[in-house]
């Protein structure tokens, strides 16, 4: 990057101090507002800060504050792209046979969906339920 406006700055014989204290920083806007390259000294700034936090931005530079510096950026920044959410397919498309109607996990699959539940669907859940309360278990006798 070309740095020669740096030898036109009218800041270049003052104590830098100046624009790093806040009792000093109307005099340094002063000083900025009439500096022949200010333009080039805000768009040095503004990519030197590019990735700098807002709160860490500090001092007086081109005649403008570390907020009003943040402030800027975010007006020029560009709008992020939108991006269009990927359809959710409505098929089932391999994986696990859906359990048949008329079984407790059909039940379940049909609370999960939001789906109304069918009567074969409700018996085995009702069933299930029997069962658990009578045995503590989940499992289902095996049947010889």
């Amino acid at each position: 990057m070309d740095r020669e406006w740096e030898l036109k700055a009218a800041c270049r014989s003052y104590n830098p101090e100046i624009w790093f204290s806040k009792g000093t920083w109307v005099q340094a806007k002063g000083i900025c507002i009439g500096c022949p390259v200010r333009e080039a000294c805000l768009e040095a700034t503004l990519d030197r800060e590019s990735l700098t936090p807002d709160s860490l931005r500090s001092g007086i530079f081109a005649g403008l504050t570390g907020a009003q510096r943040a402030e800027l950026a975010a007006a020029r920044a560009p709008e992020p792209p939108v991006v269009e959410p990927k359809p959710v397919p409505k098929k089932r498309t391999g994986g696990r046979q859906l359990a048949p109607c008329g079984t407790p996990s059909a039940y379940e699959r049909h609370l999960r969906k939001g789906e109304p539940i069918d009567q074969p669907c409700r018996d085995a859940h009702n069933a299930a339920l029997r069962e658990y309360r009578r045995t503590g278990s989940k499992r289902l006798p095996v049947r010889a």
